[in-house]
């Protein structure tokens, strides 16, 4: 099955290579994409593709819009706005405001907020090193320092945003679940 399913992820227009390991420690499929590609339209056929082959569900989370839910961190507000090819990433304090200007991909996105995050709140910056949506619709970010791995956790329900913001709170260290508040976006 892994050479057949290998193979047919190697026929998705837009693909560039692909590593699928199911044993290893870093179990997974890492996927590099063809310079220019849809990212989108990749990610798409590879659901479907997944789904056809038992790999992944085929119900999709839910998104519900219009719903919303305080940001965790008191005093921190923050903005994620599309923008041609991309997103524009704002965080800001009373007294300091920083923002990014980042590529669509999910660790483009993770990134340029704790970068943003941790400017604003004046911590030594952390590389964020993976991204995904399980399927009970949990968002989680790793981040390291160079020497330990963090992650952070966002429920997907509470959208995309909310999701992105507790989680990436939750590697920079500004949110822990004994220390829940609400902010305004």
């Amino acid at each position: 099955m892994v050479s057949s399913l290998l193979s047919r992820l190697e026929d998705i227009p837009g693909v560039a290579s692909v590593v699928v390991d199911l044993e290893g420690f870093g179990r997974g499929i890492d996927v590099r994409l063809q310079p220019g590609a849809d990212e989108i339209a990749v990610m798409e056929q590879m659901h479907a593709l997944l789904a056809a082959y038992g790999v992944r569900s085929d119900r999709q989370p839910e998104v519900k819009v219009g719903r919303a839910r305080p940001a965790p961190v008191p005093g921190v507000a923050v903005r994620i706005t599309p923008a041609e090819r991309g997103a524009r990433i704002e965080v800001a304090t009373k007294s300091v405001r920083s923002f990014r200007v980042v590529a669509a991909t999910p660790i483009s996105v993770a990134q340029g907020l704790a970068d943003a995050w941790c400017q604003v709140v004046g911590r030594i910056p952390l590389e964020i090193v993976d991204v995904w949506v399980d399927s009970d619709g949990r968002l989680t970010v790793v981040a390291s320092d160079g020497e330990n791995e963090t992650r952070g956790v966002g429920q997907v329900a509470d959208g995309w945003r909310n999701a992105l913001t507790r989680a990436v709170a939750g590697v920079i260290g500004e949110v822990t679940e004994e220390k829940e508040a609400a902010v305004s976006f």
